[in-house]
């Protein structure tokens, strides 16, 4: 690198404010070197950072089911078979989103012992974005409650004849 572009890349990192950004927004110098500095606002990666952590289908859905009252295992792969979710998605969605602090595990009862699950006050502070959620859906995602209508097709008559000679049509 030569010390003219390390000098202009000094100067656009000493303009920028950096007491601006949060922490997970510090610009690196090769994308401020190379003219391509976009840098993140705070609300932006507030964003980021929400979607990253519950952006999967999964973890949208159990959080979901989880916020009117505690279920064990089965009651949630239950709610979660006509989406298709199955034991070990919900299993590795629901380790996820306890090492998160959204969702509790409990073991109750000693023989023979049941698990049930529900949110934590991180979880249910998730209520609000999860209500959105479903009257956004309600609202704009078309919902698929009747049966799409066939297509006809022209039938047409095709002769030929079989592997053991007969005619057919």
């Amino acid at each position: 690198m030569s010390p003219c572009c390390l000098y202009l890349g000094l100067t656009l990192l000493h303009l920028i404010t950096l007491s601006k950004l949060a922490s997970s927004c510090q610009p690196d110098i090769s994308s401020i070197i190379s003219g391509k500095s976009e840098l993140c606002r705070r609300d932006i990666c507030a964003v980021i950072k929400a979607v990253r952590k519950l952006g999967s289908e999964w973890r949208i859905l159990i959080s979901y089911y989880l916020l009117d009252n505690p279920l064990r295992f089965n009651d949630l792969l239950r709610k979660g078979k006509p989406d298709d979710l199955n034991a070990r998605t919900l299993s590795r969605t629901l380790k996820y989103l306890q090492n998160m602090g959204i969702v509790e595990r409990r073991v109750t009862g000693t023989e023979p012992f049941s698990v049930v699950y529900s949110l934590t006050e991180k979880g249910r502070d998730l209520a609000d974005i999860l209500s959105a959620y479903r009257r956004w859906g309600e609202q704009w995602a078309p919902s698929i409650v009747h049966p799409l209508p066939y297509v006809k097709v022209k039938e047409t008559s095709v002769k030929g004849t079989s592997r053991s000679g007969g005619v057919f049509s």
